[in-house]
């Protein structure tokens, strides 16, 4: 039989060498330390957990424990506020946390980025993906088109693959950014009319069943998270065709946890006209899919005369007529990045990136100015053949409004169109608005 008397050494060592493993091991914040790092353990830990989920960093149960996975959500949130990166919680970080939690709405939203190859002088959006991925949630990648003969099939674009893609999907992985597939029925070549693509899609029960058993054999054999539906330009007499559509993808899709957005035109009002709005249930798409994204841009673009892009009481009216038939949780404010510059012997106006107005308007030695009712920026020059013109664009200040509508209608998110063309500064304002949601 044991006897303690007889080893009163062992007894201390085997009493003193757990506890100094575990005090190697593990080291408690209610120990008086005021970091919080890997290893450390408690009621502060448990704390920090429950905001850094509130804040849509932190997606496992609290348990109180400062692991990996805690630690990969404290670099995430210092990335994306400037700070220091070391994964550690001391004194910067925790005021960062207690000014974000201040905020009026600090609910996480959704945002989206529109991806797209370069065009011309205007850049591929891969370094924006690379560079404000922490910020993003989901990025949909324009790659997929109805096949011109209508028959469900799709085409992908040919410069998409195969290695843009790898390196897409990589970076998304590195930053937990989901890839919607986007499929539209725009810009065909050979004079094509997309709406009637579209419509022979729509009209065959065949057809329409090509299209989705093509769209779930995308998504898995890629690795996507679901699809966006951009097909915006429709016949009006196909709305219920389209309702018809959207109602058996979704029901193929939500088996499979696959994610369903659709990119629906801006609606002014609920009477008909001559709007591409009009070809939509606006309602029943809603009612289907996770997302609706309502493109709230384009009020002045290619086929009008000069004006703001998106001007901020146009964008609330939309808003406020498109609640009326989805509900806020599931809608998405489109926000543009680009500009046009319209030059009056021309009919169609030159599309733009922020960087390319910025430079028109320092060669030209021009003041931008601000259009105090439209809340966006905008100037206008003369150039070396005596043409006048007038450019509309977007920047962060122009972001700052939009954003602010997403709190005040309690909106799902946003998404830019398209990533590679905004403002930089943009970025730093819409951290500032709200968290970024991670899925």
């Amino acid at each position: 039989m044991f006897n303690k008397h007889k080893f009163p050494g062992l007894i201390l060592f085997l009493l003193f060498v757990p506890s100094l493993v575990f005090s190697f091991g593990f080291s408690s914040p209610e120990q008086g330390s005021q970091f919080l790092r890997q290893g450390t353990y408690g009621t502060e830990v448990y704390t920090l957990q429950q905001q850094l989920k509130q804040l849509g960093y932190f997606q496992a149960a609290a348990t109180g424990y400062f692991g990996p996975l805690t630690a990969r959500a404290v670099t995430d949130l210092q990335k994306d506020h400037d700070l220091r990166v070391d994964g550690i919680v001391g004194p910067q970080t925790r005021s960062a946390i207690h000014h974000l939690l201040q905020r009026k709405d600090c609910r996480p939203r959704i945002v989206q980025g529109y991806y797209t190859g370069a065009e011309g002088r205007l850049p591929s959006s891969a370094a924006t993906l690379a560079a404000q991925g922490g910020s993003l949630t989901q990025v949909a990648p324009f790659w997929y088109q109805l096949d011109p003969r209508g028959n469900g099939n799709l085409v992908a674009h040919s410069h998409a693959f195969p290695e843009e893609m790898r390196q897409l999907m990589k970076t998304a992985r590195d930053h937990n950014v989901k890839v919607l597939a986007l499929v539209h029925n725009l810009v065909y070549n050979n004079n094509v009319n997309g709406r009637e693509v579209a419509h022979r899609v729509f009209a065959s029960e065949e057809n329409r069943r090509t299209l989705i058993e093509k769209i779930l054999s995308v998504i898995q054999e890629h690795g996507f998270s679901g699809i966006e539906i951009d097909l915006e330009n429709i016949y009006p007499g196909d709305r219920q065709l389209f309702n018809q559509f959207i109602k058996e993808l979704a029901q193929a899709l939500q088996p499979k946890k696959y994610y369903l957005s659709v990119a629906l035109p801006a609606r002014l009002d609920e009477k008909r006209g001559f709007s591409w709005s009009d070809s939509f249930d606006y309602a029943t798409v809603g009612h289907y899919a996770n997302q609706v994204v309502v493109m709230t841009y384009d009020e002045h673009g290619v086929f009008s005369d000069a004006g703001p892009i998106a001007s901020l009481p146009w964008v609330e009216k939309v808003i406020n007529n498109v609640l009326r038939e989805i509900p806020p949780a599931k809608l998405m404010l489109g926000i543009p990045a680009y500009g046009f510059d319209w030059n009056q012997d021309q009919p169609v106006p030159r599309y733009i990136s922020y960087a390319i107005a910025m430079e028109t308007a320092r060669r030209g030695q021009k003041t931008v100015n601000w259009d105090q009712e439209a809340q966006v920026p905008f100037f206008t020059y003369t150039d070396e053949n005596g043409s006048r013109h007038t450019v509309y664009f977007e920047n962060a200040s122009s972001w700052a409004g939009k954003l602010d509508l997403v709190a005040k209608y309690k909106l799902r998110g946003v998404a830019i169109w398209r990533l590679g063309l905004e403002d930089p500064a943009g970025w730093g304002v819409l951290k500032s608005k709200f968290p970024v949601r991670k899925m």
